[in-house]
């Protein structure tokens, strides 16, 4: 179980399977974050991550030690670009990076940001704190092989999700409808996780996306109940049968 708070939706990159050119862009109040902190009475992960760049909050450090003062546990995962001061680092727990290929060519036709970057603000956080670092990517058809045997040479645990057919995405790419094969959602019937959008709405999970078409929890179960699909839910891996993770 873990709480994972959007607290922005700007990023500095334009990847194309993502949704971020279809939401607004902006920041998390320090208002509403410090309301959503103060309603976790127990000490829990904290995932500062959205469709955004959480570094770009201008508020990020102070948010990290308001959550840490409070026997918080801090994760995040970046795309890299920016860096992050060797000696903030004990305040991370959890520290990924979102990687899809070390090919630059790859990158520019993506709309990432440099894999040079990143790499070498991965490293010289690595050296600091190895244990806490991990690499996120996403497969989307690319040579995942140079990838793989960085991870495995710097021995840093590497999770790779499959692109999702989303109908939320399709403003970026072209997909199918699926069939669904299950009414019933595991986030819904047992709380994972807790999600917070940069409004400070309140979601049983991550993949909603737009705050826009989010439904109450009950509702959602009470739709599925008639086999009727929530456009929040449509395509989803958990009605589709779309496993989520390549490793």
């Amino acid at each position: 179980m873990y709480t994972q708070i959007e607290i922005t939706t700007v990023c500095n990159a334009k990847c194309f399977y993502c949704a971020h050119g279809t939401l607004a862009h902006k920041h998390m109040s320090w208002e509403c974050f410090e309301k959503i902190v103060q309603t976790e009475k127990s000490p829990t992960m904290l995932l500062l991550q959205g469709t955004g760049e959480p570094l770009l909050h201008p508020l990020f450090w102070e948010m990290t030690v308001y959550a840490k003062k409070r026997g918080h546990r801090i994760s995040i995962i970046t795309n890299g670009s920016l860096p992050i001061n060797p000696h903030s680092l004990f305040l991370l727990d959890e520290i990924g990076f979102s990687l899809d290929t070390l090919d630059e060519e790859t990158v520019k036709k993506s709309g990432r940001t440099s894999p040079s970057q990143t790499i070498k603000h991965l490293l010289t956080c690595y050296s600091v704190v190895p244990k806490k670092i991990k690499l996120y990517a996403v497969n989307y058809g690319q040579d995942l092989e140079p990838l793989k045997a960085f991870a495995k040479a710097h021995n840093i645990a590497l999770t790779i999700q499959n692109l999702q057919p989303k109908k939320s995405y399709q403003a970026h790419y072209t997909t199918q409808p699926l069939p669904y094969v299950t009414f019933q959602c595991s986030y819904l019937e047992k709380e994972k996780m807790r999600y917070y959008f940069v409004d400070g709405t309140q979601a049983p999970c991550c993949y909603m996306i737009d705050v826009s078409k989010a439904l109450p929890t009950k509702q959602i179960q009470a739709l599925l109940a008639q086999k009727n699909v929530p456009s929040c839910c449509t395509q989803c891996g958990e009605l589709t049968g779309v496993k989520r993770l390549y490793m």
